[in-house]
């Protein structure tokens, strides 16, 4: 009978470990144009040797499938254990975690994640970040202290080329504009710069500062005493728009400004050129995270960001994230080990995760030289797609996590450290409008509609400003302020004034 028991209790305990070693599902939305496998990515497999928890992963492209995955979860259907690089709202988190889909983090993470709860010991401001007003944890972050920012980037190769100052002040910002539109820097006997290279409003948008107004995608900014204030209504914002008006009529700014697509004009580009002859440089004045994302690789060292005092003398930015980049892990009440599921993702908190998911393994897929600086191994040009597509995840969708800028700061690439420098300049006078907190939920519906309607009419306001078809007179701009406060700008600043 013992002998019976015995082996009785070896099953049990046979099947107790196949269980737990059956690996976790993860489900994501990678938006990365690389074609990237998460079944076979190796990132997975060396997570797993990393925590000890084995992890399959589909990673989703097409918005509108991913979209379709989050709606069936919320009517009930499980697609995973966790969403890993989850891209979910404020509204999809709340909303997620009130079905049940998903379960509150919470009470795990103390337990399980060392690496994070050191993190929150240290920045306890950031916990308060992620929650809901009652507590509740619906998703973990990407961490980033020294994140790239949204800057205003000036061609200056192309001034020294025209003998033209870097500009301090706006108005020789738009001298310095006039000259680029009007001289050919880039030597190509035709006159095809877009001195201000700027497609939409939200483009536009970020050069407030220079005219110094810090406002968010809400439209609201801060005054001198501190209140919020909705943005359109301060003095400066209309010289703003008077500026933008002033560049268009002198043809520094593209006719396609207000209805063309940069993603339509790089396909286009794409198509037509050739390895026999490079298309010429035609970016003045651009707003991007990187110029990387608006000129080939060669002239991203031509571009340093424009940094001007406003009207108070004070060199200011917008910070659009902040430190802390909610919504971009979750457990799934389908999990049937969260605490091994916090375990892994907690790895991607300390520097060996997060050297997997961003740089991947040394000595295999990356290297440090003598200089100190580190490169990626290459043997051949299809290298780097290999490197992104089969063996990294951050590309594409945010990745849970601490941004590991000790290392991505130091790739031996002088374009990338010129990139990394400049925005450091920006960030060190950036501010945010509002911390990245969770809006009660009484009032969250209420303030995400004014904000949809008062930011589209504060849009279309300025395009037809900017292009004339609106007259830029006191009546025409009291009539724009009045339509803008009868459709709630006042409300909505009086909701986030109560955060």
């Amino acid at each position: 009978m013992r002998r019976i028991i015995g082996l009785l209790l070896v099953c049990c305990l046979f099947c107790l470990g196949s269980a737990v070693a059956e690996p976790l599902t993860a489900l994501g939305y990678d938006t990365e144009s690389v074609s990237r496998n998460w079944e076979s990515n190796l990132f997975f497999s060396r997570m797993a040797e990393l925590t000890g928890v084995e992890v399959t992963g589909h990673g989703i492209r097409e918005e509108k499938e991913y979209l379709s995955a989050i709606n069936r979860m919320l009517q009930g259907e499980q697609q995973a254990d966790m969403l890993f690089k989850a891209c979910l709202t404020r509204d999809q988190e709340r909303s997620l975690l009130k079905s049940g889909a998903i379960i509150d983090l919470a009470p795990l993470i103390e337990a399980n994640m060392p690496n994070f709860s050191a993190l929150l010991t240290e920045h306890p401001e950031w916990k308060e970040q992620i929650a809901l007003e009652d507590g509740r944890i619906a998703s973990l972050p990407m961490i980033n202290l020294h994140e790239r920012q949204v800057c205003a980037w000036l061609n200056e190769a192309w001034l020294e080329k025209l003998g033209v100052a870097f500009p301090e002040t706006v108005d020789e910002l738009t001298e310095a504009l006039a000259a680029i539109a009007a001289r050919d820097p880039n030597g190509n006997g035709k006159q095809d710069e877009n001195a201000v290279d700027l497609i939409g409003v939200y483009e536009m948008r970020w050069l407030l500062p220079l005219f110094g107004i810090v406002a968010d995608d809400y439209n609201v900014c801060r005054t001198d005493d501190g209140t919020l204030a909705f943005a359109p209504d301060q003095a400066a914002y209309r010289t703003f728009v008077e500026t933008l008006k002033t560049w268009y009529d002198k043809g520094l700014m593209r006719r396609d400004a207000f209805t063309g697509s940069h993603a339509a004009e790089q396909l286009t580009n794409a198509q037509s050129g050739s390895n026999d002859q490079k298309k010429a440089n035609t970016s003045g004045l651009v707003v991007s995270v990187t110029p990387y994302t608006s000129v080939d690789a060669d002239a991203v060292l031509d571009y340093r960001a424009v940094l001007i005092p406003g009207p108070d003398g004070r060199i200011r930015w917008r910070d659009l994230l902040g430190e802390v980049w909610t919504g971009t892990f979750a457990v799934t009440s389908q999990c049937k080990d969260p605490s091994a599921a916090l375990r892994w993702v907690d790895a991607l908190y300390g520097d060996a995760g997060a050297a997997l998911a961003y740089v991947g393994l040394e000595g295999v897929d990356y290297r440090f030289k003598d200089s100190g600086y580190w490169e990626y191994i290459l043997e051949n040009d299809n290298d780097m797609e290999d490197i992104r597509s089969n063996r990294i995840i951050y590309t594409g969708s945010t990745v849970p996590g601490l941004y590991p800028d000790r290392i991505i700061e130091n790739v031996d690439s002088e374009a990338d450290r010129l990139v990394f420098a400049e925005s450091e300049k920006v960030h060190a006078v950036s501010e945010r409008v509002l911390s990245n907190y969770f809006l009660p939920e009484t009032v969250a519906q209420e303030a995400a509609s004014l904000s949809a309607s008062v930011g589209l009419l504060v849009d279309v306001g300025i395009a037809r400003f900017v292009t004339g078809e609106v007259p830029l007179d006191d009546a025409g701009w009291n009539s724009w302020l009045n339509s803008l406060h009868e459709a709630g700008s006042g409300r909505l600043v009086e909701i986030l004034s109560g955060l």
